[in-house]
């Protein structure tokens, strides 16, 4: 009977995708129906849907993305979505999330670029040197201009990102694992960054200097990195979330995100809930100034949401700020920290060195700082860090930088 209703099911998606009678009034789910114009997708536009169902033929008709305890995800038009829905099967949309760009004149990145474009040199040399071995940030974070950043042993600080440039010469040495989920559901033993986000977040938290300590240094230059690309031309939260669930069942002690999206994600949310032993940093976003302007899923009440500072201890107008109330409580929807996010220098995709703005480069100081500072779990970790936080910007906790900035203690 349940096979019965099912191929009924399938049958009437297929007759309502070719004659283009669904009604686009239908809601696909309480989220679509809060989604933007400009964020749902054309009628006619694949998007990736969650399908809450584990039929096999609906899985052999449509594909898989990923298999999840709730459904399976997978490319559907809205025409598609709106039949299944019809037919009464819980469909849901996916957000699609965007690595927190650069603001203003630095997207495209290019017109940041920082040196030649060669590939950095090989296992024997170098062609490519920063431009200050120890970034401002960093020194910031060390409250030392002058000190050379240690420790971080045996933490394993997973980057979702880009992917990252394996063969960079300050990274090489600090790599452990390597996955591209942005591909379905069979996760490919690669990571190649073709875009230098991944990259660029991976050098602040964990660079350690190259072969022969002429290169850049991260916060903790002596942590593991798995690179896990989730990102392509844009970052899909069902590829977010599996590799959430990938790292906390993996030995990833820390989980740093330098992207997000105005709206929740379930299976985010879940994956979070699912791995509680895992610290999680993320970026707050670049939406700023307004109050609430704070990206998912850095506004997840599990997830430590990092704001921006500059060089002056300033605040930008773009950093995004979250609603904080003042009760010094990081809940759903407020920013923990600020840290160092402007004309910040970094490894690069092609072995180089670029300097860029954003939160997307704050959130990779703080997640260093708690590989550094690692306290045994997840929980006693986020205490300490809050425990090392003093106000930077008004007093208390406030909107743009929660806490505070949080330092090495002097």
């Amino acid at each position: 009977m349940k096979d019965q209703l099912i191929k009924k099911i399938i049958l009437m998606v297929g007759i309502i995708a070719v004659l283009g009678v669904a009604s686009s009034s239908v809601v696909i789910s309480s989220y679509a129906s809060a989604q933007t114009l400009a964020e749902k997708p054309d009628l006619d536009s694949k998007w990736v849907y969650l399908i809450k169902n584990h039929n096999q033929g609906l899985k052999d008709i449509f594909g898989v993305r990923h298999n999840f305890d709730v459904g399976f995800t997978t490319f559907l038009n809205e025409h598609q979505a709106a039949g299944l829905q019809r037919a009464g099967l819980e469909v849901e949309l996916v957000p699609l999330y965007q690595i927190t760009k650069p603001p203003g004149k630095c997207d495209p990145w290019p017109e940041c670029k920082n040196g030649g474009g060669d590939d950095g040199g090989t296992d024997n040399t170098r062609t490519s040197y920063p431009s200050n071995q120890i970034t401002w940030g960093v020194s910031k974070i060390y409250r030392d201009a002058a000190v050379t950043p240690s420790g971080g042993n045996g933490i394993n600080v997973a980057v979702l990102d880009t992917g990252v440039n394996k063969d960079h010469l300050d990274l090489k040495n600090r790599i452990i694992d390597c996955k591209d989920f942005t591909k379905g559901p069979n996760i490919k033993n690669t990571c190649k960054d073709d875009n230098g986000h991944g990259t660029h977040v991976s050098g602040t938290i964990l660079a350690d200097g190259g072969f022969d300590n002429l290169g850049i240094y991260g916060v903790a230059p002596a942590a593991n990195l798995m690179a896990y690309k989730v990102c392509a031309s844009g970052c899909w939260t069902d590829d977010i979330a599996k590799a959430i669930d990938f790292a906390g069942s993996n030995g990833a002690n820390i989980i740093s995100m330098s992207l997000g999206g105005d709206r929740q994600s379930s299976l985010i949310s879940a994956a979070i809930a699912r791995n509680p032993h895992v610290l999680i940093v993320a970026a707050a976003g670049n939406d700023g100034p307004a109050d609430g302007s704070i990206d998912y899923p850095g506004a997840n009440v599990n997830v430590l949401a990092i704001g921006a500072i500059d060089v002056t201890v300033s605040v930008p107008s773009w950093s995004s700020r979250g609603i904080n109330d003042g009760d010094s409580v990081i809940e759903e929807r407020e920013v923990a920290f600020g840290a160092p996010g402007v004309s910040v220098e970094s490894t690069w995709n092609d072995g180089s060195y670029y300097t860029i703005s954003g939160t997307s480069m704050a959130t990779p100081h703080v997640s260093g700082l708690a590989a550094k500072f690692w306290q045994g779990n997840a929980q006693n970790t986020r205490n300490y860090l809050f425990g090392l936080a003093s106000d930077i910007w008004s007093a208390g906790d406030d909107t743009a930088t929660g806490l505070g900035l949080p330092q090495v203690p002097p």
